[in-house]
């Protein structure tokens, strides 16, 4: 896993790229309590290149929100794969956080191709 942070005086962003599990959440945790002792009133947590989120990473996720709001921010969560992103929902965190989903392209699950039509 390989966790950015950019600050900024509007926005800071972390973006997230790898997988957030048992072995990385200790970085991330790190990451997202930094972005949010900024003093931007809006932390943006980027999962477009996460691979996978497990439990431990949704965790982390909760408690930095709930830093963020104690200090007056807001956290926001862009990017979000399929997989990830059910997550949220199943656990009814999509709103609370949210979550703006990234739709997969054909490649990456071929469940969510469009059925070809069938001519009359």
């Amino acid at each position: 896993m390989a966790v950015t942070v950019h600050r900024g005086s509007a926005e800071t962003s972390v973006e997230v790229s790898g997988e957030v599990d048992l072995a990385s959440v200790g970085a991330f945790r790190s990451a997202l309590l930094a972005a949010v002792r900024t003093e931007a009133p809006t932390v943006v947590v980027d999962l477009a290149e996460v691979d996978f989120l497990d439990a431990l990473g949704l965790g982390a996720l909760v408690s930095a929100r709930k830093r963020a709001i104690m200090s007056g921010q807001r956290l926001v969560v862009i990017g979000a794969r399929p997989l990830a992103y059910r997550l949220f929902v199943l656990t009814d965190l999509a709103g609370p956080f949210d979550v703006r989903r990234r739709e997969a392209p054909p490649t990456e699950s071929p469940r969510l191709r469009p059925r070809p039509r069938l001519a009359p």
